[in-house]
């Protein structure tokens, strides 16, 4: 619930760029692995690779992406574009600013989740 609460947060951030925290790590990893596939990227995202080929076909809609076909011919290669790496940059600098969870009323909240989730987990065997 914590984790979903984080999110929350970040995909409310992104929603002017089109984005959501899934888009925007799909679009780091593709910077950090250009050109990559969408075979390669999906393990390294913990996703599978249809779920990963909807993402990067939106992103792609969007201008962000582009898909070119790779040597073997099987596999396309994922890039980012010039707008791509501008939203990204964009986008790191609007999460980057949010405030820390540990802060104000979801920061307490956040903390007594983890200390009652940590709890549960002790009864868990």
């Amino acid at each position: 619930m914590a984790a979903r609460l984080d999110k929350r947060q970040i995909d409310r951030s992104l929603t002017p760029l089109g984005l959501t925290q899934g888009a925007l790590d799909a679009l780091a990893s593709v910077a950090d692995h250009e050109p990559v596939t969408v075979s390669d990227l999906a393990p390294l995202l913990c996703v599978s690779q249809q779920s990963l080929g909807r993402v990067i076909h939106r992103l792609q809609g969007l201008g962000f992406l582009t898909r070119e076909r790779g040597d073997d011919r099987r596999n396309a290669e994922v890039r980012l574009t010039q707008r791509g790496r501008s939203v990204l940059e964009s986008a790191e600098g609007l999460v980057d600013g949010l405030p820390p969870t540990g802060t104000g009323s979801e920061g307490a909240l956040h903390r007594q989740l983890e200390n009652f989730i940590g709890e549960l987990k002790k009864y868990e065997r």
